[in-house]
């Protein structure tokens, strides 16, 4: 992956900083954003990415603008590619996928190549955003109700926001790191993991069971249902998976 290119004026082609309101050169109004994509920087009114061929997503009449949930006064910028929406901040980089779009970057090994291909690397972020302080709990972009953390995948290294309903979010560089767990086999790994320790706690409860069959029986009393019933749902879901 390649560096993110620099802003330049929609109107007279000028660089520009990315986080001015105007262009220093002609005085142009303009309005920077980071495609969520591809990390180059464009203007907002820009239909078509330049880099990735993203487009643009109007924002519904009725809906609130989204804010970047690090922090917490950006505007996310959304575009879509593939049929998949994707939302960045322009200060700190984050991406905010909705569940359904994050479910199919998952699942889609097309999607998954389109956005390795296109994608840049982003610097750690400063000081000063709130980001770099340590783990912190974020509030959703869409329902503002703090999101949990997790280790995507238990073992990938990459803890995560997420709201169930919602989406999940990224922190800069994050997504990208997913990415690479997921087409590395990152995924069917900690499903194996997953299916080992369902077989170990299976094998437990079968032993305990057993132990305790042997024991009530010894007294004359029926052995307990509740493990017997915790035994069967796990195997149950053993043989499902397999």
């Amino acid at each position: 992956m390649s560096d993110a290119g620099g802003y330049r004026c929609p109107s007279c082609g000028a660089p520009a900083d990315p986080h001015a309101a105007y262009c220093s050169f002609c005085r142009a109004e303009i309005h920077p954003v980071r495609c969520p994509w591809c990390f180059d920087w464009l203007d907002a009114r820009v239909r078509d990415c330049p880099r990735c061929g993203s487009t643009g997503a109007a924002a519904r009449a009725d809906a609130a603008p989204r804010r970047c949930p690090s922090c917490r006064e950006l505007e996310l910028c959304t575009r879509g590619l593939k049929g998949l929406l994707l939302s960045s901040c322009p200060g700190c980089g984050g991406v905010w996928a909705d569940e359904a779009s994050f479910r199919k970057l998952c699942e889609d090994r097309s999607v998954q190549a389109a956005y390795l291909g296109k994608g840049s690397v982003l610097p750690a972020p400063a000081s000063s955003d709130p980001t770099a302080g340590g783990a912190f709990y974020r509030p959703c972009p869409a329902c503002a109700e703090l999101m949990n953390r997790f280790n995507f995948a238990g073992c990938s290294g990459v803890v995560l926001d997420a709201c169930k309903p919602h989406g999940v979010w990224f922190d800069a560089d994050e997504l990208r790191r997913i990415v690479v767990f997921i087409r590395g086999g990152g995924l069917d790994l900690a499903r194996t993991q997953e299916i080992e320790k369902l077989q170990e706690e299976r094998h437990r409860l079968e032993s305990a069971a057993q132990q305790s069959q042997g024991l009530h029986s010894w007294i004359g009393s029926p052995r307990p249902e509740p493990i017997i019933a915790a035994s069967g749902l796990i195997a149950y879901f053993l043989k499902r998976d397999a």
